[in-house]
């Protein structure tokens, strides 16, 4: 491709666009030999050559931001009095001819990446003041980035005198400029996001909120003084939740406003979520295979009734889980904690469960003393009664004298002998004593 003609160390290459205030060229940096995007902004006037300087200077403050949703800006120059804008060049261009054809997803992702950015420069205290489709680019991986930043504020003191005079002239642009604009009032970052909300309006319902027709004094005017449309109002089927965040942004007090551009996408992405479930981001890219033709001014606000019930069965069985996971955890607790004081050395409360059975212990162990000292005594009486038994001795047998008599306290002896000692059984009663000796009915055996 041949150079049609040179500005610096850069040789254009053709004209890729012409605005009211700038003509951007295809260029190549010869140093680098990179292709980039050369802005040169025509509309300034090069009577003044410190307008050309005070816009590089305070260009370059902003040229200094660092985000993935920003243009990155590798230089700002003048070149006889003109000022140029060197950037990364973007073969896809800008958002503008793909707005009548993204789907809701791709809304939601095109307002993500444009509040990450202005949410960057609003950190660095610099405000866009000319947001529009035409400064959203698209990178090939479907991602947008906000170009343009630091142009707006020296060029509208340049344009003073004229910004009402053509469409299109100033930073600035009537469709998407905030009441405080119009009427030269203080701007800030709730400029931006007012800026925003048109956008958002856009994409969504294929049209502005306002009407664009006439003059661009007629435009500002109806930012300062008329309502803008309702989005349900030009897609009925739209989420309410949806109509009040960009109602919200299209507020004409900037009091009443949102002042932050995280805070603006969080309040977003809480509808996204709960419309499209968390795995929209799959479909948000604006990759080129994904894009169709361009459509009448109404985007589907809500995913298909399969995927929606899909989402809305994955999210109750998460909720599960975690309600399982917590009814767990304290379960384990008290379980641990008697290991944990045994390893430590310490005493611990027995279980509740051990209570019952440390009841029981004490009767048992009463009941066995009982059961033992019984014991006992009956030896001590058997060894007092047979001591003086004789091998050589014959069995003798010793009966009370009323034999089977019952009396309180009656008792009977039966001792035999044997060839190692003496055995001597008493069974007494508490009021009651019967005896029941076998040896009764058999016949006596003497010696052989």
């Amino acid at each position: 491709m041949t150079a049609t003609r040179a500005v610096g160390r850069y040789e254009i290459l053709r004209e890729l666009g012409r605005g009211g205030t700038a003509t951007v060229y295809l260029a190549r940096q010869t140093d680098l030999g990179r292709l980039i995007a050369l802005k040169e902004l025509s509309a300034l006037p090069v009577s003044d050559p410190s307008t050309a300087r005070r816009f590089v200077r305070e260009s370059r403050l902003a040229g200094s931001l660092n985000h993935p949703n920003i243009v990155t800006v590798h230089d700002f120059f003048e070149d006889h009095g003109t000022p140029y804008i060197a950037m990364e060049y973007l073969a896809r261009g800008s958002l503008r001819p793909l707005v009548h054809s993204l789907s809701f997803a791709q809304v939601a992702g095109v307002l993500e990446g444009l509040l990450a950015g202005l949410g960057h420069a609003q950190d660095h205290g610099i405000v866009h003041r000319d947001l529009k489709p035409e400064n959203l680019m698209v990178t090939a991986d479907g991602r947008v980035k906000i170009a343009d930043f630091g142009i707006a504020k020296v060029t509208d003191e340049a344009q003073a005198g004229t910004v009402l005079t053509m469409k299109g002239t100033t930073i600035g642009t009537p469709t998407y400029m905030a009441p405080e604009q119009a009427m030269g009032q203080q701007i800030g970052p709730w400029t931006d996001l007012y800026a925003v909300g048109i956008i958002a309006f856009e994409l969504m319902a294929g049209r502005p909120p306002f009407d664009t027709g006439g003059a661009p004094m007629a435009i500002l005017l109806r930012h300062v003084n008329e309502p803008p449309l309702d989005l349900s109002a030009v897609v009925p089927a739209v989420d309410p939740r949806l109509s009040a965040w960009v109602a919200a942004l299209l507020a004409k007090d900037p009091a009443a406003r949102r002042h932050s551009a995280s805070a603006t996408w969080m309040a977003l992405e809480e509808i996204v979520l709960d419309l499209l479930g968390p795995r929209w981001r799959h479909s948000a890219r604006l990759l080129e295979d994904r894009m169709t033709a361009p459509t009448p001014a109404t985007l589907p606000m809500a995913p298909e009734p399969q995927t929606r019930a899909w989402d809305q069965r994955a999210r109750t069985r998460d909720q599960r889980t975690r309600t399982r996971d917590q009814r767990a955890i304290p379960t384990a607790m008290p379980l641990a904690a008697p290991a944990a004081a045994a390893a430590l050395g310490l005493g611990a409360r027995r279980p509740r469960a051990a209570q019952p059975a440390r009841r029981l212990a004490a009767p048992v162990l009463l009941a066995m003393a009982v059961l033992l000292a019984v014991a006992v005594l009956a030896l001590a009486a058997g060894g007092g009664g047979g001591g003086g038994g004789s091998p050589s001795s014959s069995p003798t047998r010793t009966d009370s004298p009323a034999n089977g008599a019952r009396g309180a306290g009656g008792s009977r002896t039966r001792d035999r002998s044997g060839a190692g000692g003496s055995r001597t059984r008493d069974r007494s009663g508490v009021g009651d004593s019967q005896s029941d000796d076998p040896s009764d009915d058999e016949p006596d055996r003497g010696e052989p």
